[in-house]
């Protein structure tokens, strides 16, 4: 699995037609091969700012089949229309293993 972060940064003042647009962003992810979970949290710091959080089984499902696909073309006139800017870096879905840290403890955390 990896995790897709994307940050979206939207229109000033385009809060509402973003979050209006957002359950058929979700629906079109949701339903495209690989996708595992879609996630939206607002920046608590930027207001116009937005991470999508999106699991996918694979790399290749987000950056080979679904920009292909009729959900991935969808998405992208979704986001034309509320999105100024995005930018996504693509993560490891397993998280660092502290147990192999030799002496780590609690405590040294």
């Amino acid at each position: 699995m990896i995790l897709e972060h994307a940050t979206l940064t939207i229109h000033p003042d385009g809060h509402e037609a973003f979050l209006a647009a957002y359950p058929q962003l979700w629906a079109h992810l949701m339903e495209s091969a690989g996708c595992r979970s879609v996630d939206l949290y607002p920046s608590v710091d930027r207001q116009d700012v937005y991470l999508l959080r999106v699991a996918w089984d694979t790399l290749e499902d987000h950056t080979e089949l679904f920009p292909a696909s009729e959900h991935g073309r969808a998405v992208l006139a979704i986001l034309q229309e509320h999105v100024v800017s995005v930018g996504v870096v693509h993560f490891s879905g397993v998280p660092v293993d502290l147990s192999s840290w030799s002496g780590a403890t609690g405590a040294d955390l």
